[in-house]
């Protein structure tokens, strides 16, 4: 295992950090569960696709004449589960095998109950205990050890090992685990697109520093000054980002107590006010003291939904970073020839926004403002995508800003990268390896980028443009085709 404290690894390549306009979301394609993985009491329905022979185990939520709703479920001894939900068209089945109605229901009690858990944990992450003393029990736990942080020894940290990551993080123990379990169910996401092709591939480090004071102190050791909240390391094959769930937690639990404390006193005024006027309190005083209450529950509300927004601006990164190293690790290392910029970008984009839906993984939605402004392009003109045919040439060069000028060509790349990998995921479905092998075979022998694309999707770009803009008007938020603009 690579000592994250220790000089890189000896091959050469650049840092990767997080892109400048972030948003977008998560997918997931077949990959073959092995039953040894799921050696235990636990009985699937099971999916067989057509294409690649592709086989998805978990629970049958409902079936429709065109489409299955599905609940993968993934089970590593040592790992915590991982449940994906996400929708198969009836055209890519070739056959279910169903449980019986008694073990359907068995399966789905127990993963209400895991969801349950979830639901729990994240509810006790929100209410941690912000001076420390309080013990927080955990629930779907994972196996930590305690490691050093920096290079002095003198600090302790905790430390997972998964199957494509080590997590070491100084973090309280209920925000590591949140970490590891988001970090798990990425990961499978992952490996379910674009399914491992190297199976000794080495395990990326993630190291997440509890605040930006010890991220940058962490960069300070390296001789980095970025502005990034994170960023891939190649050399040492390092993720690093700015874990701020410790203090958005805090601050969360802080705002709890000051609110009980404000409804523990309104319980008491409203105590005395019975025995002033025994139990017969003026309709102003009540509705004074109801308005009061609401007005807590509100802003109670409130906060928990800025939580659930500032915990997905802290997660976004870290995705986007993890899938640069799963790529380049396990996948397509940088010996078998390099990923188009515009591909490894998009693809990333679009496991930035992985949620998070009652204790499961949610995949195949679109992100909402990235959508508005890809569709806004036939509309008002506002925005522009990039010509497929510039944008298959394009090189780093495209996505960085150096300079101010650099920001629009560089957001437009990023925009149009993200919706064509969207497109050959989730609706041409050529991400698996036996399509794309030869795309980027015929790449690294130096073919011009357009007729390998051709080849690959089967169209001419021209062809294939005019569907992929037609696709981007009928998309809908939730993954689902509409009508286009002409047909409404």
């Amino acid at each position: 295992m690579v000592n994250p404290w220790m000089p890189e690894r000896s091959h050469s390549a650049a840092l990767c950090g997080v892109c400048t306009l972030a948003v977008v979301l998560i997918l997931a394609l077949p990959q073959s569960t092995s039953s040894a993985e799921n050696a235990d009491d636990w009985k699937f329905d099971v999916v067989h696709l057509k294409k690649g022979k592709a086989v998805f185990e978990g629970l049958l939520v409902e079936e429709k004449d065109d489409e299955v709703r599905f609940k993968s479920v993934k089970r590593r001894p040592g790992s915590p589960t991982v449940v994906i939900s996400e929708t198969f068209k009836r055209s890519e089945i070739d056959q279910i095998e169903k449980l019986s109605s008694k073990e359907r229901e068995v399966l789905a009690e127990r993963l209400e109950a895991l969801a349950k858990e979830r639901v729990e944990l994240t509810a006790r992450l929100k209410a941690l205990d912000p001076t420390g003393k309080k013990t927080v029990p955990l629930l779907e736990t994972v196996a930590f050890k305690s490691v050093a942080w920096g290079k002095d020894d003198k600090d302790k940290a905790l430390s997972y090992d998964s199957t494509y990551f080590r997590l070491i993080t100084n973090a309280s123990e209920i925000t590591a685990n949140e970490a590891a379990l988001r970090l798990e169910e990425i990961y499978e996401a992952y490996a379910r697109h674009l399914p491992p092709r190297r199976r000794s591939g080495e395990k990326t480090v993630i190291l997440l520093p509890q605040s930006a004071t010890d991220y940058h102190l962490l960069l300070k050791d390296r001789g980095l000054n970025l502005l990034n909240p994170a960023f891939y390391d190649p050399n040492r094959n390092q993720v690093v980002c700015i874990y701020e769930m410790p203090r958005l937690s805090e601050e969360l639990a802080r705002v709890y107590q000051k609110h009980k404390q404000h409804l523990d006193r309104l319980k008491e005024q409203e105590a005395d006010l019975n025995r002033v006027y025994k139990g017969k309190i003026p309709l102003a005083l009540r509705n004074q003291i109801a308005e009061s209450r609401k007005s807590i529950e509100q802003a109670n509300q409130k906060n928990e939904r800025d939580f659930e927004t500032a915990t997905q601006r802290v997660f976004l990164p870290l995705y986007h970073e993890a899938f640069h190293a799963y790529l380049s690790n396990f996948v397509y290392p940088p010996g078998d020839g390099e990923v188009p910029r515009w591909l490894n970008e998009g693809l990333a984009q679009i496991f930035e926004t992985a949620m998070i839906e009652a204790g499961e993984l949610r995949v195949g939605h679109a992100d909402r403002d990235r959508l508005s402004k890809v569709q806004a392009v036939d509309m008002n003109k506002k925005v522009e995508l990039v010509p497929l045919a510039d944008l298959l040439k394009a090189g780093s060069k495209n996505f960085l800003v150096v300079h101010g000028s650099d920001r629009q060509t560089s957001d437009r790349h990023y925009l149009t990268s993200w919706a064509l990998a969207f497109y050959l995921t989730f609706d041409r479905k050529l991400l698996d390896g036996k399509a794309l092998d030869p795309y980027l075979t015929a790449l690294q022998r130096g073919a011009d980028p357009v007729s390998a694309f051709e080849k690959w999707t089967g169209k001419s770009l021209s062809d294939f443009e005019k569907e992929f803009r037609v696709y981007l008007q009928r998309l809908n938020p939730n993954g689902t085709l509409g009508k286009a603009p002409s047909e409404k």
